[in-house]
C-alpha cells in the first residue's frame, strides 16, 4: 500500500462525503460574480464563443464541456489578479467556521495540472503522479476508485483538504498509459500564465479528442 494513503482514510472519506455536495453551490456562486465580459472572453479563449447566428453565445458540443468551462471561468477567469473563487471567499458571505467558508478558504489554492493515476483506493480516493512538477498526490474520490483505471492520463485542478487534497470536479481524460517510463515530469511548477496555458491546451486537446469518439 502506497505511504500516501492517510491512515485516517475512512474518516476523511466520511468527511468528504459530507462535503462534496457544497462544492457545485459554490462553483455556482462564483460564477455569478463574473463581470459582464467574463463569460465572452474565457468563451473566446476556449473556443467556445460563436457570432453565428442571430444570438452570439457560447456554443457546446458535449455536455461535459459546459463544466469544463464553468471550471475554467472560476479559477482562471482573474482580470485583476483575483479568481472568481477568491472573489467569492473574501466577501465572507459565509461564517467564518462555517462549512463553505473552510472550503472557501481551500478551493482558493487550486491549481490546474496534468496528472497520471498510479494507485487506487476502494474506500475513496486514488494516488496519482503530477506530470508537470513530479508530485505525487493522495486525492479524495468517489467515482475512479470504481473503475479500472490505474494509468489514466487525466487534468483536472486539486486543492487542498485535511492534510490530502481534493478536485474541483472537472476533469479531461486522454486514456491510458500503461508504461509510465515515457512520461517525464518537468519538475517545476508553473506560474498564472503558465498555468493558464497548460489548462487552455488541454482543453483542447480533449475537446478534440470527444469530437473524434462522438
Amino acid at each position: 500500500m502506497s505511504s500516501l494513503i492517510p491512515h485516517n482514510i475512512e474518516e476523511l472519506v466520511t468527511e468528504y462525503k459530507r462535503i462534496w455536495p457544497l462544492m457545485p453551490r459554490l462553483h455556482a456562486e462564483a460564477s455569478k460574480l463574473a463581470e459582464k465580459d467574463a463569460i465572452k472572453a474565457c468563451g473566446k479563449k476556449l473556443g467556445l464563443y460563436s457570432k453565428q447566428g442571430t444570438k452570439p453565445g457560447l456554443v457546446f458540443e458535449h455536455e461535459y464541456e459546459a463544466e469544463t468551462f464553468q471550471d475554467y471561468l472560476n479559477y482562471m477567469y482573474r482580470p485583476r489578479g483575483f479568481s472568481l473563487v477568491r472573489l467569492l471567499r473574501n466577501r465572507k458571505r459565509y461564517a467564518e467556521d462555517s462549512d463553505e467558508q473552510q472550503l472557501l478558504e481551500q478551493m482558493v489554492k487550486a491549481r490546474f495540472s496534468l496528472f497520471w493515476i498510479r494507485e487506487l483506493h476502494p474506500a475513496g480516493g486514488f494516488v496519482a503522479l503530477d506530470v508537470i512538477t513530479g508530485e505525487k498526490f493522495f486525492i479524495l474520490d468517489q467515482s475512479l476508485p470504481q473503475q479500472d483505471v490505474v494509468g489514466l492520463l487525466s487534468a483536472f485542478r486539486i486543492f487542498p483538504f485535511r492534510g490530502v487534497w481534493m478536485h474541483t470536479g472537472a476533469n479531461m481524460s486522454f486514456g491510458c498509459i500503461e508504461d509510465p517510463e515515457g512520461l517525464h515530469p518537468l519538475n517545476r511548477h508553473l506560474d498564472d500564465k503558465e498555468e493558464d496555458i497548460l489548462n487552455r491546451e488541454n482543453f483542447f486537446r480533449w475537446r478534440e479528442l470527444i469530437r473524434d469518439q462522438a
